[in-house]
C-alpha cells in the first residue's frame, strides 16, 4: 500500500467512525454498532438476534481494542484489516466524501489482509490434536469436525434491488420469522408450501427480467441460509444458476450450502464450477475464497494434500490471506511435513499476531521438531488472545510433562477440562486423553498409588478399555522417574486392564524393568521353517506400516488395477514417464482403501511420512506412481507369490517394458532399494542390496525367486498375519510378561516362551539358564495335531490356518 493510499484508507475510517460516532466519546458503543451494521448492509435485514450475535463476536475478537464505551477508532481499523469488511465500500455506501485536501497521515502500519469473504465462507478452526506422549506428536487435521460455521457476512457491495424483490424478501423474513422454528410435520409442511409460493413469485416477477429473477433467488438463498435452511437455500442458488450458468458466485454459495449438508463430493464439483465460470474481471476478489472452501470440501473428506494444492493457490492469488495460510500449515502438519508447516504458519502469523488457533498450530509443529521452547511461547501467546483456548491449554500441559514439570503439567490440564466444561471444545474432543496424560503426570510427580489407581479407573472407563492404556505403559517406562517405575501394584494393576498387541514396531523400553536381559548369545532355529531374529524384525515392520496404512485386507489385485495411464495427468507436460504429483497418489489411495474421511487422512499420513518422503528424495512433491504402486504391493492381501507377482507387472508397467520384454536389471535393482529404504527398521544397520544381475531383461519367473532371495522377510510377514489375533491360551511372554499375541517362540532347553517381538530382540528372561545357544520352535496356534510335532506352523493360505482364524477348531494347549 503506497503512503497516499494508505493516508486516504485512514482517512476514510476516521470519517465512518466519526459518522456513527454519536455522542463524540471515541468509543462506538454497541447501539452505535448496530447502527453501523445496518446502514452498510442496506439489502440485508437482519432480526435482533442476528444483529445481537454479529456484535457479540466483534467484541469478542477485538476485545483488547474495547474499554469503557465500546470500540475505538483503532479497533474498527483492525475489523477492516482482518477482512471484516472494505473500507471504500462501506464509504461509498454510506455517501461520504473526504476533504479535497486532507491532512497527511502515515501510512497504516498494520500488516495488509484478505479482501472480504463473499457469504458464507468456510472457516474450519484449528484441528483437535490427537492426545500426545509427547507434545511433539502431529495428528490428523480435522477440518470437518468443527469448521462448518460460516463467517459472519462482511458488509457486501450495496446493490439496488427492484421494489418487488424487497417485498418478497420482507415477505420471506416475516414466514421465517414466524414460522422458521417450528420442527413438526405441520410446520414443515407449511413452511415448504409457503416457501414454494415465494419461490415462484421469484420466478414470475413482473418486470420478466433475468436479472431481476437472478437477484431475488440469490438474495433468498442468502436469507434462508442465515436461518440455517439449507436444503432451500440450494434451492434458490440452484434455480439462480438455471438462469445464469456462468455466475461464479452462484456456484460458489451451491458449494458452501453442500458443505454445510455434508455433500462434499457435490459441493467439490460446485467449486470446481466456480472456479471454470471466475475468469472475468469482476471474480478477481472471489476466486481465493473458491480456492480455500474447495479446500476445506477437501480437506474434511480426508484429501489433505489435494487441500493443501487449494490453499496455496489461494495464498498465491492473495499472499496477504492469512486464513489460507493458517490452513495450509495445519493440513501441512496434518500430513507430518512439520518444517512447511512451521513455515505457512509463521507467515499467518506474522499477517495476524492475534491468530490464536495458529499460534497454536504453529507451537504444535515447533514441538514436533523438538523446538520446545519456541513451542510453549507459541502456546502462551495463543492463551493471551484466548484463555479458554483448548489445544493450546492441552498442548501447555504436554510440554510441561515433556519437560518434568509435572506440577504445571497438572495445572494445565486441569484449565483444560474447566475450559472444557464450560463448552470451549466440540462434544466430540477427546476429554479422556487429558485425563491420561494427567495421571502421567501425577506419577511423575510421586502421586501415592491410590490417588492414581483413582484417576486410572476414571481413564479405563473413558477409553471404553481401550488399547491406549498400552501406551501409557511405554509412557510410563521412557519417563525415566524411577520411584515411579518400580510401582509393582500400580504395573500389575495395568496389566490386568488389557492385553498389549506386539504386532507392531518393538517398544526397545521393553528391556530391564521387568525382568527382560538382551541376550548375548546365539539364537538357532529348530527347523528352517522358523524365521530368524532379523526376519522377525523386518516383518514386525513391515506389519507395522501394513496396519498403519490400513493395506492388510486390500487386494492385490486391486493394486495392480490402478497402474494404468488413466491415473497419469497428460495434461501437465511438466511430468515425465509415471511420475505425478502426490495428490493424485492420495486419489489413487483413497480409490483403492474405500477408507471413511478421518480413518483415511491417518493412513495417507503414514503414507506420506513412511513411502512418499523416502520416494520424493529431492522434495518436489511430486513421486514415480510406477515405483509407489510396487512398494505397496508387499503389503496387500495375497500369497508372496501373488504379491511378487504384482509388482513385477506394475514394474513393467512403470518401464514402458510390456509385450514380453521383461523388467531390465537396473529397474529391479532400484525396485528392491526402495523397499529397503521404505521398510528398514530404525535399529537395523543399513543394506541396501547392490546390483541384482546385469544382463538382459528379467523374465516373471525369475523375478519370484530373485524376490525370495533379496527381500527374504515375507514368509515371516505371512506368520504375522496369520497369526494376528492367536493369544495362546492367554500364556505370557517370559521377558516381558505380557500375554503373547501372534507368533510364540519356546525354547525348550531353557524352558521359556518369548513373544514375537521379544524374540525379534533377541531377549530373555533374566532368571533363564545361560546356555551358549538357544534353539526355539515357532507355534502359530495352539494344536495336538500329531504324536511327533505339538507346534503347527501352516501356511496362512491353508484351510487349518483359515479355520483357526475363523474359530472354526478348538484350540488345545500344547504342554511347553
Amino acid at each position: 500500500m503506497s503512503k497516499a493510499a494508505g493516508a486516504e484508507r485512514t482517512e476514510k475510517v476516521k470519517a465512518i467512525f466519526a459518522t456513527f460516532d454519536k455522542n463524540d466519546d471515541g468509543r462506538l458503543s454497541k447501539e452505535e454498532m448496530a447502527t453501523f451494521v445496518v446502514a452498510v448492509n442496506p439489502t440485508s435485514m437482519f432480526t435482533e438476534e442476528q444483529i445481537s450475535a454479529i456484535l457479540d463476536e466483534v467484541f469478542r475478537t477485538y476485545g483488547a481494542y474495547i474499554d469503557g464505551g465500546g470500540l475505538s477508532l483503532d479497533g474498527l481499523r483492525r475489523t477492516y484489516d482482518d477482512g471484516a469488511g472494505d473500507v471504500d465500500r462501506d464509504f461509498d455506501a454510506l455517501g461520504l466524501t473526504l476533504a479535497s485536501h486532507p491532512d497527511p497521515v502515515e501510512p497504516d502500519p498494520t500488516p495488509p489482509t484478505p479482501e472480504p469473504v463473499e457469504q458464507g465462507e468456510i472457516m474450519p478452526e484449528s484441528p483437535v490434536p490427537e492426545a500426545q506422549p509427547s507434545p511433539a506428536k502431529p495428528s490428523p487435521s480435522k477440518a470437518g469436525s468443527s469448521g462448518k460455521q460460516p463467517a459472519v457476512a462482511p458488509a457486501e457491495a450495496p446493490k439496488e434491488l427492484s421494489p418487488a424483490v424487497k417485498e418478497l424478501l420482507a415477505d420471506l423474513e416475516q414466514t421465517l420469522k414466524e414460522n422458521g422454528h417450528d420442527n413438526s410435520p405441520e410446520g414443515q409442511a407449511h413452511m415448504s408450501r409457503v416457501l414454494a409460493e415465494i419461490r415462484h413469485r421469484a420466478d414470475t416477477l413482473p418486470s420478466r427480467n433475468v436479472s431481476e429473477y437472478f437477484d431475488a433467488h440469490m438474495e433468498m438463498g442468502a436469507m434462508l441460509g442465515t436461518y440455517h435452511r439449507w436444503e432451500e437455500a440450494l434451492r434458490s442458488y440452484r434455480r439462480a444458476v438455471a438462469l445464469r450458468p456462468d455466475d461464479a458466485k452462484a456456484h460458489f454459495r451451491i458449494g458452501n450450502s453442500n458443505v454445510q449438508l455434508d455433500n462434499l463430493a457435490d459441493a467439490r464439483e460446485s467449486y470446481d464450477k466456480a472456479l471454470k465460470a471466475g475468469r472475468g474481471p469482476g471474480d478477481k476478489k472471489l476466486l481465493p475464497q473458491i480456492y480455500v472452501n474447495l479446500g476445506v470440501a477437501l480437506e474434511t473428506d480426508g484429501f489433505l494434500m489435494r487441500a493443501c494444492d487449494q490453499y496455496r493457490q489461494a495464498a498465491i492469488l492473495q499472499p496477504t490471506h492469512f486464513r489460507a495460510l493458517k490452513l495450509l500449515g495445519s493440513a501441512l502438519f496434518a500430513l507430518g511435513e512439520l518444517e512447511d508447516a512451521e513455515q505457512a504458519l509463521t507467515h499467518a502469523v506474522a499477517l495476524r499476531p492475534d491468530y490464536a488457533s495458529a499460534l497454536c498450530d504453529l507451537g504444535n509443529a515447533k514441538a514436533g521438531q523438538g523446538k520446545t521452547e519456541e513451542a510453549v511461547s507459541c502456546y502462551e501467546r495463543a492463551l493471551k488472545v484466548d484463555g479458554d483456548l483448548v489445544e493450546a491449554l492441552y498442548n501447555m500441559g504436554n510440554a510441561m510433562r515433556s519437560d518434568s514439570k509435572y506440577e504445571s503439567a497438572i495445572a494445565y490440564y486441569d484449565r483444560t477440562l474447566a475450559a472444557i466444561a464450560r463448552g470451549a471444545a466440540p462434544p466430540d474432543w477427546p476429554v479422556w486423553k487429558v485425563y491420561l496424560n494427567r495421571m502421567v503426570s501425577m506419577l511423575g510427580k510421586g502421586a501415592g498409588e491410590k490417588a492414581v489407581m483413582a484417576e486410572l479407573d476414571q481413564v479405563y472407563k473413558m477409553t471404553g478399555k481401550r488399547v491406549e492404556l498400552y501406551e501409557l505403559k511405554k509412557m510410563l517406562r521412557n519417563s525415566g522417574k524411577k520411584k515411579a517405575a518400580p510401582n509393582k501394584g500400580l504395573l500389575t494393576r495395568m496389566k490386568s486392564l488389557g492385553t498389549s498387541s506386539t504386532n507392531g514396531q518393538p517398544p526397545q523400553a521393553r528391556t530391564t524393568e521387568e525382568g527382560a536381559v538382551q541376550s548375548a548369545n546365539t539364537f538357532a532355529r529348530k527347523q528352517e521353517s522358523v524365521s530368524t531374529p532379523k526376519q522377525m524384525r523386518w516383518a514386525l515392520e513391515l506389519r507395522a506400516v501394513q496396519n498403519l496404512l490400513i493395506l492388510g485386507t486390500c487386494s492385490v489385485e486391486a493394486l495392480k488395477r490402478e497402474a494404468t495411464d488413466r491415473n497419469l495427468d497428460p495434461n501437465d507436460r511438466s511430468m515425465r514417464g509415471k511420475v505425478v504429483r502426490k495428490a493424485t497418489v492420495e486419489r489413487v489411495f483413497r480409490e483403492l482403501t474405500q477408507l471413511k474421511a478421518e480413518e483415511f487422512a491417518a493412513a495417507m499420513r503414514s503414507l506420506n511420512l513412511r513411502v512418499l518422503a523416502v520416494l520424493d528424495s529431492e522434495g518436489q512433491g511430486t513421486v514415480d506412481l510406477g515405483r509407489v504402486l510396487a512398494v505397496l504391493a508387499v503389503l496387500c492381501e495375497g500369497s508372496p507369490e501373488e504379491r511378487a507377482a504384482a509388482a513385477y507387472e506394475i514394474l513393467l508397467w512403470q518401464g514402458g517394458h510390456g509385450g514380453g520384454q521383461g523388467v531390465p536389471p537396473p529397474a529391479l535393482t532400484a525396485f528392491f532399494r526402495d523397499l529397503y529404504a521404505v521398510f528398514k527398521p530404525k535399529a537395523e544397520p543399513s543394506e541396501p542390496p547392490a546390483e541384482v544381475r546385469s544382463g538382459g531383461p528379467v523374465s516373471q519367473m525369475e523375478f519370484q525367486m530373485l524376490f525370495a532371495n533379496n527381500f527374504p522377510y515375507m514368509a515371516a510377514l505371512e506368520k504375522l498375519e496369520a497369526a494376528d489375533r492367536v493369544r495362546h491360551n492367554g500364556r505370557k511372554c517370559d521377558a516381558t510378561l505380557y500375554p503373547i499375541v501372534g507368533p510364540r517362540y519356546y525354547c525348550k532347553a531353557g524352558e521359556f516362551n518369548l513373544s514375537s517381538s521379544s524374540y525379534a530382540l533377541q531377549l530373555v528372561p533374566a532368571d533363564a539358564p545361560k546356555l551358549s545357544v538357544y534353539i526355539f520352535d515357532e507355534i502359530l496356534f495352539e494344536t495336538t495335531a500329531n504324536k511327533t510335532s505339538r507346534f503347527a506352523c501352516y501356511s496362512p493360505h491353508s484351510e487349518v490356518a483359515r479355520n483357526h482364524s475363523s474359530g472354526n477348531l478348538q484350540a488345545l494347549d500344547a504342554s511347553a
